[in-house]
């Protein structure tokens, strides 16, 4: 009862009728203050540094984003 699933997607094609763009600016557009909030962040470094970012902008705590940056390694 306490999760609302939205899906975003930054890559849709025309047929897409749900929220286009980046998960951490759709959140912020909906959501006016993050204060109260806990961010739980994944992917690419660039998108983690990018919400990070987003979300403290936005009044969300830094102490309470908690993220995984994916790495890649040569096989």
């Amino acid at each position: 009862p306490n999760l609302t699933y939205i899906p975003v997607l930054s890559k849709a094609d025309d047929n897409w009728q749900g929220k286009r763009g980046y998960v951490q600016q759709a959140i912020v557009d909906d959501v006016e203050n993050l204060a109260a909030y806990q961010a739980y962040v994944c992917g690419l470094p660039d998108m983690v540094n990018d919400a990070q970012k987003v979300f403290i902008e936005n009044g969300l705590a830094e102490d309470e984003i908690f993220s995984d940056a994916f790495t890649f390694a040569l096989r």
